[in-house]
């Protein structure tokens, strides 16, 4: 049997299998998304019930198999038990993670995206800044790191820094004179673009700093959904569930 080993994550989501086992899939700092099973976790008084929830962050304990792992236990340092209260909170981080099951590559870690993820459930939780600024900051962010970042700190077309508008079409920021010439423009303020450059540029811990005001978030709401869409087409259930709250 090979020997147990630890891995630092957090865990998207769970499923039942069989009568009483889950089937985890975890995000882990050293090994990226993995699969992992535990056996007997919907016992009732199963040691691993409670620290085989979504949204638990720890130190997992495994035995790694040939296509999965055996999830054994583990140390939970943060449950985020403030968001799996609420039950729009709980659509929120349903669906960060549902993101990140659909983008992620298994067995290769990141620690930038475990960063984002946990500092995204933490913004959830503490409830500074409105749930639907913190859903468009984490899209944004993670399409950056996931190699499809937006062209947002100099025009599109002529690399001027100055800027107008944001085009759909050529992913990114163009300046006023090119904005004549472009079909699809959406017009935005200069602070929606620095807004943009900030979120695609700051530490991951200082992402969820900032409010903007109505005006703005309408802007920055229009260009991150569009700009999300049409790189990642997936439908989300969570987002559907969320629909219905509304």
């Amino acid at each position: 049997m090979k020997e147990k080993i630890e891995l630092n994550g957090i865990i998207l989501g769970s499923s039942p299998v069989k009568d009483y086992d889950k089937r985890l899939v975890i995000l882990t700092k050293e090994r990226g998304k993995i699969t992992a099973f535990a056996n007997g976790a919907r016992k009732m008084n199963s040691a691993l019930s409670g620290i085989s929830e979504p949204f638990n962050y720890g130190t997992f304990s495994l035995y790694e198999g040939y296509d999965a792992y055996r999830f054994v236990g583990g140390d939970i340092n943060e449950y985020f038990s403030d968001v799996k209260n609420d039950i729009e909170g709980i659509c929120y981080g349903s669906y960060f993670c549902e993101i990140l099951e659909h983008i992620c590559v298994e067995g290769v870690g990141d620690a930038d995206v475990l960063n984002l993820l946990y500092s995204s459930l933490r913004a959830l939780s503490k409830k500074r800044i409105p749930n639907t600024l913190i859903r468009r900051i984490f899209e944004l962010r993670i399409l950056e790191l996931d190699g499809e970042m937006m062209a947002a700190f100099s025009c599109v077309k002529c690399g001027k820094e100055e800027f107008a508008a944001y085009s759909a079409y050529n992913n990114g920021l163009v300046c006023s004179e090119c904005a004549k010439n472009i079909a699809d423009v959406y017009p935005i303020a200069e602070t929606t673009a620095y807004t943009l450059q900030y979120i695609l540029s700051s530490p991951i811990n200082k992402l969820y700093s900032f409010q903007v005001n109505d005006e703005i978030f309408v802007q920055l709401d229009h260009v991150i959904n569009s700009y999300f869409s049409k790189h990642i087409t997936k439908k989300f259930k969570s987002l559907e569930i969320l629909s219905t709250l509304s």
